[in-house]
């Protein structure tokens, strides 16, 4: 499929995986900039009629085009009501083909940001990293500005807005959409006392945090272990390796001695380096994957923690340690399998760091969150 689509007045542009048939199925994508963005109707028929419209000029008169859209959604259901009938595709429900087609409309009005991410609007908000906070490698572009959809560029701006204390840092940090915010604060204190008690016993010159998520564990390794300690972090979404950037940036504005590297599944991104600690907050729900939201979460038959401790030893020193998070929300049963899957890859228990934790589920109000410093045998 094609990755870039030429823009009149703008040039080539690159197009995220995820809005690649929006933009390609039909071709008719035209830009509309400054004094146009006054013609609500026109810029509205364009989109209800299947083509994408790019938005350049006043943030203010962008969204204003959204909230006529929003407005106007009857208008939407019509139309696709009559291509559906076309092709003998019909609606269950109106109520569900209005919400579908109101979707489909919405992510079909883009912005354009310049080759640096920035968003061609007025003022330009401010969001570093923009292309990966879309779940898009830092990269993909080539160079070359891109298109996002209004839509995901105030979803981006809401979920950053949000802020996490975390009290073992004495600190707050944000969390982009799809990465797991860091709530608990019992789990990165079992981190943090992991963490200390590796300190007391060894010096850890080269350590590696392994789906680093929203940054909070590559923070508190850099506080815990000093800062001689080089930190290497990555993830397998790039809005979470955008994430840790963030954080990093917003509290610690002299990051040397952290190094966030692209995204990429576990080992992929760090080559042949060997580490004196590897973190992992590993998936600790077994159960199917059902979007990106869950990757950290759920582990279906455990498959992820398998290929890690697969792989943990070719990156791991001869004297180092594993720190392993993970809770018993999925049952005994879990905790015996992940415990089998550890002792065959050639570890043992040399500490455990626990805490007892309510949670919302009505058939289990309590569950264990329990992290280990693990050795080779």
């Amino acid at each position: 499929m094609n990755t870039f689509y030429a823009v009149s007045n703008i040039g080539e542009l690159y197009v995220p995986v995820e809005y690649r048939d929006a933009v390609f199925a039909r071709a008719r994508v035209k830009l509309f900039a400054h004094q146009e963005l006054r013609h609500l109707n026109r810029i509205f028929t364009h989109i209800r009629h299947g083509g994408v419209a790019v938005v350049e000029g006043q943030w203010e008169q962008i969204t204003a085009v959204m909230d006529y859209i929003q407005r106007h959604k009857q208008d939407l259901t019509q139309e696709a009501s009559h291509r559906n009938s076309k092709q003998r595709d019909r609606r269950d429900s109106r109520g569900k083909s209005a919400s579908h087609a109101l979707k489909e409309a919405l992510a079909r009005l883009m912005c354009w940001a310049d080759a640096d991410g920035i968003l061609q609007v007025e003022p330009a908000p401010l969001l570093p990293y923009l292309l990966e906070f879309a779940g898009e490698p830092a990269a993909a572009n080539q160079g070359k500005p891109f298109l996002l959809p209004l839509i995901k560029i105030q979803q981006i701006e809401s979920a950053l807005a949000e802020t996490y204390p975390i009290r073992a840092l004495d600190a707050s940090l944000v969390a982009s959409e799809n990465v797991l915010a860091p709530r608990s604060q019992e789990t990165v204190e079992c981190f943090q006392e992991a963490l200390q008690h590796i300190r007391s016993h060894a010096s850890a010159n080269k350590v590696a945090d392994i789906g680093c998520g929203s940054g909070c564990l590559t923070l508190l390794a850099r506080q815990e272990l000093g800062d001689q300690a080089e930190v290497y972090a990555s993830d397998l979404l790039p809005e979470a390796v955008a994430t840790t950037k963030l954080n990093i940036q917003r509290l610690l504005p002299d990051s040397d001695g952290i190094e966030v590297i692209p995204a990429g599944d576990l080992f992929d991104p760090f080559a042949s380096c060997q580490f004196d600690v590897i973190i992992f907050n590993a998936p600790w729900v077994v159960a199917r994957v059902r979007n990106r939201a869950e990757l950290a979460i759920h582990d279906e038959k455990q498959e992820t923690v398998k290929r890690f401790f697969a792989h943990v030893s070719n990156f791991l020193k001869p004297d180092g340690a594993v720190v392993l998070g993970y809770a018993d929300a999925s049952g005994p049963k879990a905790i015996e399998h992940l415990e089998a899957i550890i002792a065959e890859a050639g570890f043992t228990e040399d500490a455990r760091f626990k805490r007892r934790v309510a949670t919302h589920r009505s058939k289990r109000k309590w569950e264990q969150i329990r992290v280990s410093v693990l050795r080779r045998k």
